[in-house]
This record gives C-alpha cells, sequence and structure tokens, in this order.
C-alpha cells in the first residue's frame, strides 16, 4: 500500500537524554540523528526522533498535515490500518531500546 508524505502520521518523539544513561546529555543529539538514519518508519507512519529538553511537551507528538492530533484522532488511524495503538507504541519503544544498545556498541 502506498501513501503520500502528507497522509502519513508524523510522530514526533522526544527522547529524554537519562534513557541513555548517565551521560546522556552528551550523547543525545548525536542519537537522534542515528534514530532517525537507523529506525525504520512504516509505510503509514513518518519517524523524527528529536531530544526532549523540555518535560512540559509531550514525549510522543502525533501529526498529519501539519496539525497535532488527540489521542482519539490518532486511534482513529490506526485503526483504519486495523493497528493497535497501544501494540505499536510498545513495538516504538522495544525499536528504540534496541537502537540506544546499537548505538552505545558502535
Amino acid at each position: 500500500m502506498q501513501i503520500t508524505d502528507d497522509k502519513k502520521l508524523r510522530l514526533m518523539y522526544r527522547v529524554e537524554p537519562g534513557c541513555l544513561g548517565p551521560e546522556g546529555a552528551q550523547h543525545i543529539e548525536d542519537f537522534c540523528r542515528y534514530a532517525n538514519k537507523h529506525i525504520k518508519s512504516p509505510y503509514y507512519a513518518q519517524f523524527v526522533f528529536l531530544p526532549r529538553y523540555d518535560k512540559q511537551k509531550d514525549e510522543r507528538q502525533y501529526s498529519v498535515k501539519s496539525r497535532n492530533l488527540s489521542q482519539l484522532q490518532v486511534r482513529k488511524y490506526f485503526s483504519h490500518f486495523e493497528i493497535d495503538m497501544d501494540g505499536f507504541e510498545e513495538q516504538l519503544d522495544e525499536l528504540l531500546t534496541k537502537a540506544i544498545d546499537l548505538y552505545f556498541k558502535r
């Protein structure tokens, strides 16, 4: 199935430096570049990994066509593709954990 970029679900995932350990602040920018290059987005989405310096901003922010979506809207988008949102987020967290391990093993 093909989806144009403007109709894809964009997930801005803000990664906390602490996820990278006690020296995470020194690695977070480089890690986000690494994650953006190595974690592949599914056909219906586009991932963007950024450092999370501001705790007031959500860890995950979903949008379509530059318009932020509510949780209900995101669930409806996922249901269109018969995808469980909670399962999707769990899998993404696992991918991020693996990427962290691979990043430090380089």
